[in-house]
């Protein structure tokens, strides 16, 4: 069980941590130029504000990740802890609503179970609750990106 759980939580990790593909390849040439010609679009200070706010949530999130890997349970409860108390911030409505209350709240729920996990040394109950964790911030990431398109 642990084997598994350590090839899962090492998956997630390479999953997080993005593709490290080679764009120096002549296939993405043509990516580069038209990204070039491109003006960048500015974005506005909520907009700043929230994808700082994110990148911080990420980095506890990997925090905790971290934790699992190494079985390292006070990392685990610190990045945990962050992540429950950036979930209360005002910061954290991006978009109003039910549906992102609920999310809100599966969100918390996951990151209290984690933290107990955590307080309890059970690291398999962690790992599980953070793969919970994880898919309620993919699922509400998947609802914002829907919101977006709509309100366009």
């Amino acid at each position: 069980m642990k084997k598994f759980m350590l090839i899962l939580v090492c998956g997630v990790l390479i999953v997080l941590s993005g593709s490290q593909t080679d764009h120096s390849s002549p296939i993405f040439a043509v990516e580069k130029l038209d990204q070039s010609k491109k003006p960048k679009a500015r974005k506005n200070p909520t907009q700043k504000n929230v994808s700082k706010f994110m990148q911080a949530k990420l980095d506890s999130s990997k925090e905790v990740l971290e934790g699992l890997v190494t079985e390292d349970f006070s990392l685990i409860q610190k990045g945990t802890k962050k992540m429950i108390a950036m979930s209360n911030a005002t910061d954290w409505q991006v978009v109003e609503g039910p549906i992102f209350a609920q999310q809100s709240a599966e969100f918390r729920n996951a990151a209290k179970q984690l933290l107990k996990n955590a307080q309890n040394k059970n690291i398999d109950g962690a790992s599980l609750s953070y793969l919970h964790l994880t898919m309620t911030c993919i699922a509400c990431h998947k609802q914002i990106k829907k919101s977006v398109v709509v309100m366009k």
